[in-house]
C-alpha cells in the first residue's frame, strides 16, 4: 500500500493552497494544485482576501498553472480577478482548462 506524502504534487481532485512570499518581500503568490472548481472557488476566494489584509499592501497573484481548471470556474475567476486587481497565472497553452460538461439536476419520476 502506498502511502500519499503530504506535498506530492499528484494529480487530484482536491484543491491544495500554498501561500508563498518571496525573498525580498515584494509579492506574495497563492500557489494551487489540485481540480479548481466552481464550488472549490468559493473556498479560495477567502484565501485570497486574508492573504491580502495580511500582505501588507503587497501584490497577491494566483498561480493556477499546476492546477486543472473547469471552464465554468475559469470564467468566475477571470470575474473575480478583475473585479479585485489580482493576477491570475495559468499554464501557457491553458491546457489545464478542462471543458466539462454541465451538471445537472437528475429527477427521477415516479408513478402515484
Amino acid at each position: 500500500m502506498a502511502a500519499r506524502m503530504k506535498g506530492s504534487t499528484l494529480a487530484s481532485d482536491k484543491l491544495s493552497v500554498v501561500v508563498r512570499v518571496d525573498v525580498d518581500g515584494e509579492q506574495i503568490q497563492i500557489a494551487a494544485t489540485g481540480r479548481v472548481t466552481a464550488l472549490s472557488l468559493q473556498g479560495l476566494y477567502p484565501v485570497v482576501q486574508r492573504t491580502r489584509s495580511l500582505g501588507g499592501g503587497l501584490g497577491v497573484e494566483m498561480d493556477l498553472s499546476k492546477a486543472t481548471i473547469d471552464q465554468d470556474a475559469l470564467e468566475q475567476l477571470q470575474g473575480y480577478a478583475a473585479l479585485h486587481a489580482v493576477p491570475v497565472r495559468l499554464a501557457a497553452d491553458f491546457g489545464n482548462v478542462t471543458a466539462l460538461p454541465a451538471r445537472s439536476l437528475q429527477t427521477a419520476n415516479r408513478a402515484a
